[in-house]
């Protein structure tokens, strides 16, 4: 299964924004956000036991789709503060299985690809 890759200015769930880009890989006019870019900080950074939305990154990524050598981030990835990554370039999609947030081990399968419509 393919999905939106992820740009900087792309949102999760909860409103945090992808903020690192990669300098040389562009889609839509814009960089697509680094592996492991930090989110910007999110409803409910600021109150008790919510600290992580204040400083999260995002997490996920194909295991077999790289970008500057690093995998690429996609629309349904979960950033480590539990959101998932709601916007994206929606012509340009990336498959590949989806690397864990928290030991970059794959747990689930697919062939990696990539497709480009305009």
């Amino acid at each position: 299964m393919s999905f939106p890759v992820v740009c900087v200015g792309d949102a999760n769930a909860g409103g945090g924004l992808a903020m690192a880009p990669r300098p040389t890989v562009w889609a839509a006019g814009r960089p697509l956000a680094a592996f492991l870019s930090s989110v910007s900080s999110h409803p409910c950074c600021g109150s008790p036991g919510c600290e992580i939305h204040c400083t999260a990154a995002i997490g996920g990524g194909s295991t077999t789709v790289l970008a500057e050598g690093f995998p690429v981030h996609r629309v349904s990835d979960i950033d480590i503060c539990g959101h998932p990554r709601v916007t994206g370039v929606f012509n340009v999609l990336v498959g590949g299985g989806t690397r864990d947030s928290v030991n970059g081990q794959q747990v689930d399968t697919g062939l990696g690809t990539a497709s480009f419509s305009t």
